[in-house]
């Protein structure tokens, strides 16, 4: 599958609490973006001028048809401040979909999802891919934020019938502390009673250190999609060098990821 670079409008920008919102948007024809996998990304960028060169990178967060699709962002930087403001029909041109993403749920082993923050996106992506798929038995969603304001699209994880297990470091909503206290018991579990497991997570990197470390202490296939910042979606700038193991001492998160088996990633 092939990215390609198409002239698209917002539909629709929906506020979802806690400075996050959701891009839905539409081109004029199909685009390779409805064949995206969960962890692939799009390069984004508004009719800015001069005043802002580089696009900006966001995870997939859903394909609803052809020539549609969603993300969701919370405002860090001016990109994403004025996409926050996008309202339905201005323009943007979308580069994507690329980088390399998780591969889908499969019978027999059951898939633990853990999310943080703006790392939602192709967790939700692959929940929703597996309800599709009639496997949503084969998912469960570690979700975690500051607080509550951080967790958001709940509710299509219930439509789904997807096991979820939140947390929040203030206690605001679901267990109190880090997400990832409740995945350290679940893999005890798993590895107690001969269950196939497998680890994909994607969130801030101090969250996505941790899950590394719990996946290698079980022995359990473990994927983390990095976040990186991405000038070009290319590999051109490599401005996105990624420490790995092996015969070259980086990779770049845009063209080798930001998919990564979590044995390869370079972390102390």
């Amino acid at each position: 599958m092939s990215a390609a670079q198409f002239e698209a409008r917002i539909e629709a920008n929906r506020r979802l609490g806690g400075g996050y919102f959701a891009l839905d948007i539409v081109a004029a024809a199909p685009t390779p973006v409805a064949e995206a996998t969960p962890g692939q990304f799009v390069m984004v960028r508004g009719a800015w001028g001069r005043e802002l060169l580089n696009p900006r990178a966001f995870s997939i967060l859903d394909v609803t048809g052809p020539a549609s699709f969603s993300l969701l962002l919370k405002a860090y930087g001016e990109g994403t401040r004025r996409l926050k403001v996008a309202r339905p029909g201005d323009p943007v041109t979308v580069t994507g979909p690329l980088g390399l993403g998780f591969t889908p749920a499969a019978p027999g082993v059951r898939d633990l999802l853990v999310a943080g923050g703006v790392g939602l996106p192709p967790l939700h992506f692959h929940a929703r891919l597996a309800a599709r798929a009639g496997l949503t038995g084969q998912v469960e969603m570690y979700y975690g934020g500051r607080d509550a304001s951080d967790l958001v699209l709940l509710d299509d994880l219930a439509a789904w019938d997807v096991p979820t297990h939140l947390a929040t470091e203030d206690g605001s909503r679901g267990a109190r502390g880090y997400v990832t206290a409740a995945l350290a018991p679940r893999l005890a579990a798993a590895a107690r009673a001969g269950e196939a497991v497998r680890v994909l997570a994607c969130g801030p990197t101090p969250m996505l250190k941790s899950v590394r470390k719990l996946g290698l202490e079980h022995r359990v296939p473990t994927f983390l999609c990095l976040e990186e910042n991405m000038a070009c979606g290319f590999g051109v700038c490599l401005g996105c060098a990624v420490p790995v193991y092996g015969g070259k001492p980086y990779r770049y998160c845009c063209t080798d990821g930001p998919v990564f088996d979590a044995r390869e990633v370079r972390w102390p």
